[in-house]
């Protein structure tokens, strides 16, 4: 499936969870809405959202050292997405919606291949509260880089 990325307009390949109902939590994955609920990227607090160095090296080619440097020690003795005091990435929430990327055209690969609705989905999605008809908008005061 492919979307046109709302700030770039740029086409990108999205993953998604087969449609249907979860008969765990009685969601329908194609209703979720990742700008409504971006409870995967406020999940980063201990180093959980992955950088592989493929990825370091592909900012730093492009002369995205802003993204190559905002970096924590991850798990497993990679790299991860620096986060907030609240553990969400850093890069989560623009003015015009606060679960938008800043760096959706540039993401990572852990953030290119997170599928929407899969279980790891759904359980960031009960960590946070959200779902089982009671998907709203998380919202934030976005901090500047």
């Amino acid at each position: 499936m492919n979307e046109i990325h709302h700030d770039t307009g740029e086409e990108d390949t999205v993953r998604e969870h087969s449609a249907g109902e979860d008969y765990s939590t009685g969601e329908d994955y194609g209703a979720l809405d990742c700008l409504r609920c971006g409870a995967c990227c406020r999940s980063g607090y201990d180093g959980r959202i992955l950088i592989p160095e493929e990825d370091l090296h592909r900012w730093r080619r492009m002369n995205r050292d802003d993204i190559a440097n905002a970096i924590q020690p991850g798990h497993f003795g990679m790299f991860a997405f620096a986060t907030d005091a609240a553990g969400a990435c850093v890069h989560l929430g623009t003015e015009q919606a606060p679960n938008a990327c800043r760096i959706y055209p540039f993401r990572g690969t852990t953030c290119r291949s997170f599928e929407k609705g899969s279980r790891q989905c759904l359980e960031y999605r009960k960590e946070f509260h959200i779902g089982q008809g009671r998907q709203t908008d998380v919202r934030f005061d976005p901090e500047p880089l």
